[in-house]
């Protein structure tokens, strides 16, 4: 999920700043802005730490589940999580469709449904803060839901960074139950080409 790669991203980019502030033939002037926005983002990645691997209860209401829906039944509840919901930028999502034990998977890490939720929801800004739209039409069938995005996702933290990205989301059935029991996000981008795209706001 974009939780550890937000704050691997945000440590990272400290150091990118870190290690420009201080390069042969630099100026004073650029050293002393290169130098705060590494000391911004070393703060505020510990910042984004705590907002991500913090101790937190669990969600209590645990609504019905929808066994075995139908493809566009589905595709459905997924498209207005993202449209209407913006559910990537906050976590509200239709808890319903997804299995409880749901694994949640970037390139970094995996998460639980819980965790996703809670992570999600503290480290990002929805709308009108962050902005997703859907790439062309999603993709539903028995084994699985896939769709496409594109994002402004506003950090939940001091001057408000907002990063461009844009990619694929999929999600994998169970055969019995056809619930969500899977969730894939794929970037298009590589984390540094995200970083570069950062703008800030006080």
């Amino acid at each position: 999920m974009r939780q550890s790669i937000a704050l691997f991203s945000l440590s990272f980019l400290a150091f990118s700043f870190d290690a420009e502030a201080y390069a042969p033939g630099s100026s004073p002037k650029t050293n002393n802005v290169a130098a705060t926005r590494s000391q911004f983002l070393q703060s505020v990645a510990a910042m984004a730490a705590g907002a991500v691997i913090a101790p937190s209860q669990s969600i209590a209401v645990v609504e019905d589940k929808q066994f075995n829906l139908p493809p566009n039944e589905i595709g459905a509840i997924v498209e207005k999580d993202l449209v209407e919901n913006a559910f990537l930028t906050n976590g509200k999502l239709t808890r319903s469709i997804y299995d409880e034990k749901a694994i949640f998977t970037d390139e970094i890490d995996t998460y639980t449904l819980d965790k996703w939720m809670k992570g999600t929801a503290r480290l990002f800004v929805g709308p009108p803060g962050s902005r997703v739209s859907m790439v062309g039409p999603i993709e539903a069938s028995d084994q699985a839901v896939t769709f496409r995005f594109e994002e402004d996702l506003m950090f939940n933290i001091p001057f408000k960074p907002v990063v461009n990205l844009s990619g694929k989301v999929v999600l994998e059935r169970d055969e019995k139950t056809g619930l969500i029991t899977s969730y894939r996000e794929f970037w298009d981008q590589d984390v540094n080409t995200v970083l570069k795209s950062a703008k800030f706001f006080n």
